[in-house]
């Protein structure tokens, strides 16, 4: 069970995770990740804005699991956005070059008009 400071609504076929912790756990990720899936493989969700304001730090696990996601948003011809990201977030995703994939924004507004 998530921490009730992540949370995960469904509107249509965007799937919105906010995540207000400093650092998620690998589990944590894991956990939310899956819970993507099933809105993907089970009630028709193509888009994932994962809102990540406070977190400061994501492990290389926490990644992979985010690869997990996007490899199967690809099956659905989906995306996946990320808004209020920090620095060191935004640099990693940068770094692995994720940003191709991955659109980073500054607000959900942006990040939803871009789907």
């Amino acid at each position: 069970m998530l921490p009730e400071r992540i949370e995960l609504e469904q509107s249509g076929p965007v799937v919105t995770v906010r995540v207000r912790v400093p650092q998620v756990t690998h589990l944590q990720m894991q956990e939310i990740v899956e819970d993507c899936l099933v809105r993907v493989r089970c009630h028709n969700a193509t888009y994932v804005l994962l809102d990540l304001e406070e977190v400061q730090f994501l492990s290389s696990e926490c990644i992979g699991s985010i690869v997990m996601l996007l490899q199967e948003l690809e099956h659905v011809r989906g995306r996946m956005a990320l808004v209020h990201c920090s620095d060191n977030i935004a640099f990693l995703f940068k770094v692995t070059r994720l940003d191709a994939v991955v659109g980073l924004f500054e607000d959900e507004k942006e990040a939803l008009a871009s789907f």
